[in-house]
């Protein structure tokens, strides 16, 4: 398996974690951080995913560290993985981001302090937050 189908694999198992390119050449395997900066540019440049930053609401500002990568097209992860491991909340994040852009929105992740807000999507009508849930039962009961 060559390493840019590793890099995608590993792309497509992390979506909606927060990634930095260090995160990908830790996976053990001897690689250049430029190589993989290289790859994960060529994916995003082939609209195979998207990167989204992130967006300090409190500072108001647009961090550049642990970006996403949300798929274009969720099926290619079966494609390249099969049906193992498949997580319902990740791909219905997944599917959020891309409606969002789909209604013209520019997405970012949210960040306040140490909270997580899913997505920070702003248009010409102003700014709105969205936090993504699978299920809010919890498994315990």
């Amino acid at each position: 398996m060559g390493m840019l189908n590793s890099i995608a694999r590993f792309l497509f198992s992390n979506i909606r974690s927060p990634l930095s390119i260090k995160n990908i050449t830790s996976q053990g395997r001897k690689i250049s951080v430029h190589t993989v900066e290289n790859y994960v540019e060529a994916l995003t440049e082939s609209y195979i995913f998207n990167k989204i930053s992130r967006y300090d609401i409190k500072g108001k500002q647009y961090l550049q560290s642990y970006e996403k990568y949300y798929a274009t097209d969720v099926t290619m992860r079966y494609a390249l993985s099969g049906r193992k491991n498949v997580d319902a909340g990740h791909m219905l994040e997944n599917i959020i981001y891309l409606e969002l852009v789909r209604r013209g929105y520019k997405v970012y992740v949210g960040k306040t302090d140490e909270k997580k807000i899913d997505f920070v999507a702003e248009n010409k009508g102003g700014i709105n937050y969205y936090q993504v849930a699978y299920t809010v039962r919890d498994e315990k009961h």
